[in-house]
């Protein structure tokens, strides 16, 4: 499935995609394959070394569609195949995310860590960030189709530490019932799962003051939606160093 490094031109990115069988992967190589500047070249799944297959093909830029268990030697091995790598795949350890930034510093190379390739869901976040200057009370409900196995879900947590981030020092939920029918807590906001035929990707929060609610969602409908924001990344890693989390790095210059 690889093909042979003097098959594309020197300008074009040579992107391998990890979990190219998942649906997401398939998505995924669809778009890698039509889209200019990219030569798909590589496409592998689990089982497979990625650090072998990359190298032998010349990848110079590695997407990874896979689950979080495959994830801790994945990126490592796709790093030492002189690829910079975009991580698509939930369940992103702080811990991992650490050692991933120093080998990348070390290999002149980086890792872009995105738990959402949706525009929306990044225009969302940042409205998000500046809705938690003016409310002290937030709750996050995040929904999604019955097979993701993961919950919450990477782009909520990562949703909440936002705005946990963006709070006034001080600032916290007034409700700090705990209780198992609340949800779990994430930077001390409450985040809320739901799984359920019907659903693909879904998120709201819901900012409530005195006498109003200020709600904010973002629904996708199709995982060709996604698909922009991949191209983004696999371009925009170009020009980063070290771990990186979020596609609104790679918007800066749009």
């Amino acid at each position: 499935m690889n093909s042979p490094p003097e098959q594309t031109t020197d300008t074009a990115l040579r992107v391998g995609v990890r979990g190219a069988a998942g649906r997401m992967g398939r998505e995924a190589c669809r778009a890698i394959d039509g889209a200019a500047g990219m030569d798909l070249v590589a496409q592998i799944d689990l089982g497979e070394d990625p650090e072998t297959a990359f190298r032998q093909a010349g990848v110079t830029v590695a997407l990874d569609f896979t689950v979080p268990e495959a994830l801790g030697e994945g990126v490592p091995s796709m790093l030492r195949a002189g690829a910079r790598v975009v991580v698509g795949t939930s369940g992103v350890t702080d811990t991992q995310r650490e050692a991933w930034d120093g080998l990348a510093r070390d290999v002149d190379s980086a890792v872009l860590v995105v738990p959402n390739f949706c525009v929306g869901v990044v225009l969302l976040q940042s409205f998000c960030q500046r809705a938690a200057k003016f409310f002290d009370d937030v709750e996050v409900i995040e929904l999604h189709h019955e097979r993701k196995v993961d919950s919450p879900s990477g782009t909520a947590s990562d949703t909440a530490r936002r705005i946990g981030e963006a709070r006034p020092d001080g600032v916290a939920n007034q409700n700090a019932d705990s209780s198992d029918f609340r949800g779990g807590r994430v930077d001390g906001i409450p985040v809320h799962s739901v799984r359920l035929p019907g659903l693909l990707a879904h998120q709201e929060v819901l900012f409530g003051g005195v006498g109003e609610l200020l709600t904010l969602r973002h629904d996708t409908s199709d995982r060709a939606a996604f698909m922009p924001g991949v191209l983004l990344a696999l371009r925009g890693v170009q020009g980063l160093q070290g771990v990186v989390v979020g596609l609104e790095h790679c918007l800066a210059e749009q």
